[in-house]
């Protein structure tokens, strides 16, 4: 993109980092800096930032509220001072772009309304699966659900792109058909330099959990396919990685599990994610809908095969070819998908060679980067022509 932008950028997670593990912070931060880097002027309004390098000097980052400030009412200061931040920086130079990131909450992005800068929408992702049973929820949750849905319709109504990380994402956009000329799809990227691929799978079998260890992840599901697991696959180690709310419990289950070898490592700092999962046979994560999965993608990455759920945005990632998808909460299926994975290291290493392949070529950041910058070509081409359209139409009148 030839074009050098004045982006203003609206990220209403509570974390933007470079380091610390924080899925929407790392995401969003991994596209800044290079957006950045690329000479676009980017003004970030931020909650809590956590950041340890340096960052370019076209990247202004203004905190505008603490990082646990995620009340309802909490986000309406955010939302105030966020026009008030982009009120003073428009009278500087005008922005060519807003983009609100993931996560789009809903009706952040209106406290710009007025404005006539074109507007982006996301990457959405899919929704976490619950299992809440609409019918079930009090009225007040369901008029909550409704007005949210209201206010969802308005806002992607005013964008000038919604831009979504995967095909299952979609569903999260209201009137989808209608909207089908302003939907992009750019999925979350990954540096491949930092996740090199593995020469070779291991020669102890290995099965890593590495994410937050909580329920909704899927950790007591594969505790309970483990157990079927190590009697078949002899000398088959489980690593879970990570911390979570509910890593005293999983503890409690690993000691009173026989005959399993079950190791924990506490919390692995950024730089060292790549290390550890080249070290084990496959990479699982049977989470009960995980929206993305970056985890996912640095495995494929490292050229590890991936056994997981066929659930929220993880069959957008991993195909046949590389890994095991089973449905939530079947320990049965999962333990079989990972015997049939352990039991080859031929399939081990045919299997990381295409996930890592399929990273190279639809997930490289660089790649992923230009999609954006495409994205944003689309509207201001298209902004361009629909003014040069009513000047033409003005002057025409005139005459």
């Amino acid at each position: 993109m030839k074009r050098r932008l004045r982006i203003f950028v609206a990220h209403p997670s509570e974390m933007l980092t470079d380091h610390v593990p924080h899925g929407d912070g790392l995401v969003a931060f991994s596209y800044l800096s290079r957006l950045a880097a690329r000479g676009h002027e980017l003004h970030v309004a931020a909650q809590g930032v956590e950041l340890r390098d340096p960052v370019p000097a076209s990247l202004h980052i203004h905190p505008l509220s603490r990082s646990d400030a995620t009340s309802p009412l909490q986000r309406l200061v955010f939302m105030t001072r966020m026009r008030r931040l982009f009120q003073r920086l428009q009278l500087e130079a005008p922005f060519d772009v807003i983009h609100q990131m993931n996560p789009v909450f809903t009706g952040l992005s209106l406290a710009l309304a007025g404005t006539e800068t074109p507007l982006v929408l996301g990457a959405f992702v899919p929704r976490w699966q619950t299992t809440d049973d609409p019918a079930r929820l009090s009225m007040r949750a369901r008029l909550v659900e409704r007005a949210e849905h209201v206010v969802a319709r308005i806002q992607q109504a005013r964008a000038a792109a919604l831009v979504v990380a995967s095909a299952g994402a979609r569903s999260r956009i209201h009137d989808a058909e209608r909207h089908r000329d302003h939907i992009f799809e750019v999925p979350h990227g990954i540096d491949l330099s930092r996740f090199p691929v593995r020469p070779a799978p291991p020669s102890r079998p290995s099965v890593l959990f590495l994410s937050s260890v909580q329920y909704r992840k899927g950790i007591f599901t594969l505790l309970d396919a483990f157990a079927r697991v190590a009697p078949a696959v002899p000398g088959v180690e489980l690593v879970v990685a990570g911390l979570g709310p509910d890593l005293a419990e999983v503890r409690r289950r690993a000691e009173r599990m026989e005959g399993c070898t079950i190791r924990f490592t506490g919390r692995v700092a950024r730089e060292q994610v790549g290390d550890v999962m080249r070290d084990h046979s496959v990479y699982c994560l049977p989470s009960i809908g995980e929206p993305f999965g970056m985890t996912v993608l640095e495995a494929m990455a490292c050229g590890l095969p991936v056994v997981a759920t066929r659930a929220g945005g993880i069959p957008d990632l991993v195909s046949s070819e590389g890994g095991r998808l089973v449905p939530p909460r079947d320990a049965d299926a999962l333990a079989a998908a990972l015997v049939e994975v352990l039991q080859s290291r031929q399939r081990q290493c045919e299997m990381g060679t295409y996930n890592r392949a399929r990273v190279e070529r639809l997930f490289d950041i660089e790649k992923t980067v230009d999609r954006l910058e495409a994205t944003y070509e689309a509207i201001l081409s298209k902004a361009n022509g629909v003014r040069n359209e009513l000047a033409t139409g003005a002057q025409e009148e005139a005459c």
